[in-house]
């Protein structure tokens, strides 16, 4: 496949950008040839071939992609759009998640040698993402997942190029995941209490670090104080008047959120006091304390997995008397 046939596939994407027939197939394919199914795709461990892999996959991304960010975007109203254009463009976002989250790339490699494979790819997938109104993202569910999925990862494992976005861009990004958050899909809901999580567990474990990401990452929380108390209040509501199937995702975030910001939970533990009557007052009281029992400040699995118990008494016990 290398260095035969790979380097076909982007000039495939260049050129027939615009043939839908065509570029649905090869993306198809390239999304399955880079998906680590039960970790088929295993080099050994001094082989470059998962750096090549990516190497090529980043120039297909950027080549499809490239073509399709200059294009002239079509009015949203058009019922072919998602043919026309956001299947490829979801397709295309599939792709890069499935490099990403692979585990057979040492990323750290493309910095070291000053190769912009990795990001260039991540570059234009964010221009593609951001392209797309929200209202479209919501509307297609496959345009969803992919969307989502690539914030998620984006946020798990490349903070630095995350966390180094213009603040109105972050926070663009921020707005999404907390209306998606929200969403009916429980894998989408997921999606976002994961990128949530990711945020807050970065910045509890490096807060106070003399690093570029938290510096960016405090810039922002500067620049929106309110984004952490607005995730814990959306995060508590779910858990306590959201559907059933979303109450196990949105429980991942929360001891994060706490422990990276304190005053959000403590503002929304007086708010929701302030709703109930003084019987109620009484009962989340006490109930709220329990939530905290045996809960250190710590993000490893043991106490993650001690506050999850709580969290489940809580709601359990919290539903038996809250009024709305």
């Amino acid at each position: 496949m290398h260095p035969q046939h790979l380097p076909v596939f982007a000039k495939v994407a260049d050129v027939w950008h615009d043939q839908m027939e065509v570029i649905i197939s090869l993306l198809r394919f390239l999304q399955e040839f880079c998906h680590n199914k039960a970790n088929r795709v295993n080099f050994d461990q001094s082989s470059p071939n998962g750096i090549l892999l990516f190497r090529c996959t980043s120039v297909v991304v950027c080549a499809f992609g490239r073509r399709l960010l200059a294009s002239p975007v079509q009015n949203s109203n058009d019922p072919d759009i998602y043919k026309k254009r956001y299947k490829g463009l979801a397709l295309c976002l599939n792709v890069l998640n499935s490099a990403l989250g692979g585990n057979y790339v040492c990323f750290g490699v493309f910095e070291l040698y000053n190769d912009r494979a990795l990001d260039n790819a991540l570059e234009v997938a964010l221009e593609m993402a951001l392209s797309v109104p929200m209202e479209d993202v919501n509307a297609y569910p496959k345009l969803s997942k992919a969307y989502f999925s690539f914030i998620e990862i984006l946020f798990r494992n490349h903070q630095k190029t995350a966390f180094a976005l213009d603040t109105n861009v972050f926070m663009q990004l921020m707005s999404t995941v907390h209306d998606g958050l929200q969403s009916s899909d429980a894998t989408i809901s997921a999606f976002c209490a994961n990128t949530i999580d990711h945020m807050a567990t970065y910045y509890f474990n490096n807060g106070g670090k003399e690093k570029r990401e938290i510096h960016n990452l405090s810039k922002h929380l500067t620049a929106q104080p309110n984004l952490f108390s607005s995730l814990t209040l959306t995060l508590f509501n779910l858990l306590l008047y959201g559907p059933p199937q979303n109450h196990w995702a949105v429980m991942r975030p929360m001891l994060s959120l706490m422990l990276a910001s304190e005053s959000s939970f403590t503002a929304y533990k007086d708010h929701l006091l302030s709703t109930q009557t003084p019987d109620n007052q009484a009962k989340l009281n006490e109930a709220l304390n329990k939530l905290l029992t045996d809960v250190v400040r710590s993000l490893d699995n043991a106490n993650r997995d001690r506050f999850t118990q709580n969290l489940t008494a809580f709601r359990v016990t919290a539903r038996g008397f809250l009024t709305i």
